[in-house]
């Protein structure tokens, strides 16, 4: 059965590095891991991925010379494919993470030499989000990241499309009257001498418009998408709840993400300097599991569920995207009725319509549960996450906070 592309950020440290981790990883959901040690080590994880049918996403130095123009930078590029062509877990070559439009030329040129000679592989570049490219005097944020995103596919000319957009955030306050405070760790105080600090929850701009545009972008020139949603605490960000977690990623899948990635694996750590103060990934800095471990494995289990009832036998085709309640972004649409569908009704919700009359809701409250009411033209089913199976549904049924319910009418 095809499975949902799911991976990760800053993976398992070169010091823990054991097959049996990468089973612990396996175990939690995720079906690609980062592979960025050096060559020999790449080798080694990328036997053990095969024996455990997983993938790799492979950062290997001599990208990095590569783009730095040194001399014989093919001949670095061809010993990369060479070294990696016998081991079919390699799923794709990491080349930069957020790079400006400066870079771009630079990014092609090893972006097109490793498409052209492994064709079978290909590239990953991950892009800024929205707020992070600046537009110019007169031009709006909206129409500066279109040309952000244009210049890409022009002089990249990229085979996947990856971006984040972190929306989870925290503002120092001086009274807590009628705000509610961001989740911060103990540990994050402590370390940055917050313990008498009060902080308020933030939550960004264009968190949604963003959606819209890699959506619409990578639709238009039918290539695969992938968000990158936030876990950690750091630098503004605050610690997400399950609820908000759930939010992130199933906001992701009813826009139609063809891949998921988590921001981060392994937790960074003290290496880094502040005012980052990386806190609570998935596995902490010591090796052990934190709470996001049982989290994201809950999440992860509901979106191969999910993935799965929205592809059924073949391929996810997402048609359209609409949201329902108040309050939407700019480049939003409002949900007037779609298809088979002529109500959606409760709360605020996105509303991600495929191939096959299915419907998928996400609350977008990360705080609180809604109650949904759907009028269709025919009989109208949910699908049970844990079972697989799709059940009949009378037409009104309660999501909880930051939830993601699929639907079909036949």
């Amino acid at each position: 059965m095809k499975q949902y592309p799911i991976t990760f950020w800053y993976g398992i440290r070169p010091e823990y590095l054991s097959k049996e981790r990468l089973l612990e990883a396996k175990e939690a959901g995720f079906n690609i891991i980062e592979c960025s040690y050096g060559p020999e080590t790449n080798k080694k994880v990328l036997k053990w991925c095969e024996e455990l049918d997983l993938k790799a996403n492979v950062g290997d130095p001599r990208i990095g010379q590569a783009l730095a123009g040194e001399e014989g930078w093919e001949a670095l590029l061809d010993a990369v494919i060479a070294d990696y062509a016998d081991y079919p877990a390699v799923n794709r070559f990491f080349i930069k993470d957020e790079p400006l439009d400066d870079y771009f030329p630079t990014l092609g040129r090893v972006a097109d030499y490793l498409n052209t000679h492994d064709p079978k592989h290909g590239e990953y570049i991950n892009l800024l989000p929205f707020h992070a490219v600046p537009p110019a005097e007169g031009e709006s944020f909206a129409q500066r990241y279109q040309r952000h995103i244009d210049g890409y596919f022009d002089i990249v000319h990229p085979t996947v499309l990856s971006y984040d957009h972190y929306n989870l955030s925290k503002r120092e306050v001086d009274s807590l009257e009628g705000l509610t405070p961001a989740r911060v760790s103990d540990e994050n105080r402590i370390r940055n001498g917050w313990e008498n600090k009060l902080f308020a929850e933030s939550t960004g701009a264009n968190y949604y418009n963003n959606l819209e545009i890699i959506r619409g972008n990578a639709m238009k020139r039918g290539i695969p998408w992938m968000d990158i949603i936030l876990l950690v605490e750091h630098w503004h960000y605050r610690w997400p709840t399950e609820a908000e977690v759930r939010w992130e990623a199933f906001t992701a899948l009813a826009y139609g993400s063809t891949l998921i990635s988590y921001f981060t694996y392994w937790t960074p750590g003290t290496a880094h300097t502040e005012p980052w103060s990386y806190h609570n990934g998935i596995i902490l800095s010591d090796g052990t599991r934190g709470e996001k471990y049982e989290i994201v494995k809950r999440i992860n289990a509901d979106l191969q569920a999910l993935y799965t009832g929205i592809c059924g036998e073949g391929e996810m085709t997402s048609e359209a995207v609409y949201h329902v309640g108040g309050d939407p972004d700019e480049l939003t649409t409002p949900f007037t009725g779609y298809g088979k569908y002529a109500s959606i009704e409760g709360g605020n919700l996105v509303a991600g319509f495929f191939a096959g009359d299915k419907c998928m809701l996400v609350n977008k409250d990360f705080k609180e549960p809604v109650t949904v009411t759907v009028t269709a033209e025919g009989s109208l089913q949910k699908l049970n996450k844990t079972t697989g199976a799709w059940e009949s549904c009378e037409g009104s049924f309660t999501m909880a906070a930051g939830d993601g319910e699929l639907l079909r009418v036949f």
